[in-house]
């Protein structure tokens, strides 16, 4: 009797950009996750088209997750979640809503910043981050738009960030800024409680980077504290751009099973460049707080 082998359905990585961004940023990180996986980087609501999110359109992360859905639904099984910033806040949407559906979730620097206003400790840093978003908002419904992307940009990325961009990405980043806008006022109305996050069971690793704004490092320590089976991987001199700017250092944060090495521009992998840096780049693995 002819034996038939039927393969078994890859897994599926979804990817999921941060704010400003696109599916792009993903293309090194998916190249390291190809070789076991399905691996998918749509775009978040708005990004599919060039045009400014519309000042009155309202926006929730639960809108955000429910457009993903049907992805998770195509998928052959529960899937993993790979996500930056308002991707990484927009996955632990999806997971609170179908958690069925994800397997594991490896978050940035998720900006869950309602988890700062649920605790003494950071209720400053959730005013400061709040000051912030209200800012960069008021400029963009102003129609101050390039104005907008530099406090935006260098608040995440450092001063002088914006002067040092291209004209083209000034002019495209300044685009986003209505959505942008949206975003921060979808994060601030977030009314999760924080004893919701007890439901969320699947394995989750959440990354910050040592650099990074003290507001994500918080909010990154407070998940972790109140997710069941969770972990804290902190990269040394690391910012909130890393997976946009230096996508293998991320790799190589990563699981093993995920994700394979990749090669850097001289031909190194994360793993031998690392020594050149003394160590200064290998991830940290810290206890909850």
């Amino acid at each position: 009797m002819e034996r038939i082998e039927h393969a078994r359905p890859r897994s599926t990585v979804l990817c999921l950009h941060a704010s400003a961004s696109s599916p792009r940023q993903w293309d090194v990180v998916a190249a390291a996750l190809a070789r076991g996986f399905d691996v998918q980087a749509p775009p978040l609501l708005g990004y599919e088209v060039r045009t400014p999110w519309p000042l009155e359109r309202p926006l929730t992360l639960d809108a955000e997750a429910r457009a993903l859905e049907p992805l998770l639904d195509r998928a052959p099984g529960p899937v993993h979640l790979l996500a930056h910033s308002y991707g990484a806040a927009v996955a632990l949407q999806l997971a609170l809503r179908r958690p069925m559906r994800v397997s594991s979730l490896r978050l940035w620097e998720p900006v869950r910043f309602a988890l700062l206003r649920s605790s003494a400790t950071t209720e400053a840093l959730a005013a400061g981050i709040e000051s912030i978003g209200r800012s960069v908002g008021a400029l963009a419904s102003a129609g101050q738009h390039a104005e907008a992307a530099a406090l935006f940009v260098d608040y995440w990325s450092g001063a002088g960030t914006w002067a040092a961009l291209a004209a083209a990405r000034q002019d495209h980043l300044a685009t986003r800024m209505s959505k942008v806008r949206a975003e921060f006022e979808a994060l601030f109305a977030d009314t999760v409680e924080p004893g919701a996050w007890s439901a969320l069971r699947m394995p989750v690793r959440v990354l910050r980077g040592d650099r990074s704004p003290e507001p994500v490092r918080a909010v990154a320590a407070r998940l972790v504290r109140l997710l069941p089976r969770a972990e804290l991987v902190e990269l040394r001199a690391a910012g909130h751009m890393l997976p946009a700017t230096h996508p293998e250092r991320l790799v190589s944060a990563l699981p093993s099973w995920l994700a394979r090495p990749v090669a850097t521009a001289t031909g190194t992998t994360p793993s031998t460049a690392g020594a050149a840096a003394a160590g200064a780049r290998a991830p940290l693995r810290l206890r909850p707080a």
